[in-house]
């Protein structure tokens, strides 16, 4: 038997199988309970914003379109600036080849809402007591929308790392993971967009509440 009727392994195998097997896919971690969003959180946070906006309406004439028409105002503006950017960020997540799963993403933006609702909720009284007793109402509600959307910022670029850094494997064993530098250049380009759209929208409800 001559060397060369012996048929290598490598010769036996078809192209890109070595590659494949060399190179298998890493395993997604699952998300826990924690990190889930279930449907009872969610309608309660976007519960808040609405309330949020219905105490500021109590300030303004009853039955009038300007006061009905505050009640949505802060839900509009905070789930358009997070529904319109959230796609964005996670397509150019993956375009990026960075590590942590899309529903790990979207959970991490879906509880940041969550929190930012419960905020809106817990400033409610304060609102409805300027709406109730002085005319500032309105002024108190925009006080209070921008201190959401900052919760909710904050919140959301702390979810986002931890996602992140939890799905990514440490460079060398015995050392902490750290996240890309491109992954936080991302979040940021993504906070800096959800602010030009969150100013943008609030500009046009704002046109849409006082055209009535």
């Amino acid at each position: 038997m001559t060397p060369s009727s012996v048929s290598s392994p490598a010769a036996a195998a078809p192209p890109g199988a070595w590659a494949t097997a060399s190179a298998p896919p890493r395993p997604r971690a699952p998300l826990d309970r924690a990190q889930r969003v279930d449907a009872r959180s969610l309608v309660g946070g976007l519960l808040g914003f609405l309330a949020l906006g219905a105490a500021a309406a109590l300030g303004e004439p009853l039955l009038e379109g300007t006061s009905l028409r505050l009640v949505p105002s802060v839900l509009m503006v905070e789930l358009s600036a997070m529904a319109l950017t959230t796609p964005a960020l996670i397509a150019l997540h993956q375009f990026l080849d960075l590590e942590a799963p899309p529903e790990a993403l979207a959970a991490a933006c879906g509880r940041a809402l969550v929190h930012g609702g419960r905020v809106a909720g817990g400033l409610t009284p304060l609102v409805l007591f300027y709406a109730a007793t002085t005319s500032l109402g309105v002024f108190a509600m925009l006080v209070s929308l921008a201190a959401v959307g900052v919760f909710t910022t904050v919140t959301a670029c702390v979810s986002l790392n931890r996602v992140e850094l939890r799905a990514t494997p440490p460079a060398q064993p015995g050392r902490e993971a750290m996240v890309a530098p491109r992954f936080t250049l991302l979040v940021l380009a993504w906070v800096a967009l959800s602010w030009v759209i969150a100013l943008r929208v609030g500009v046009d409800v704002g046109t849409w509440v006082t055209s009535y």
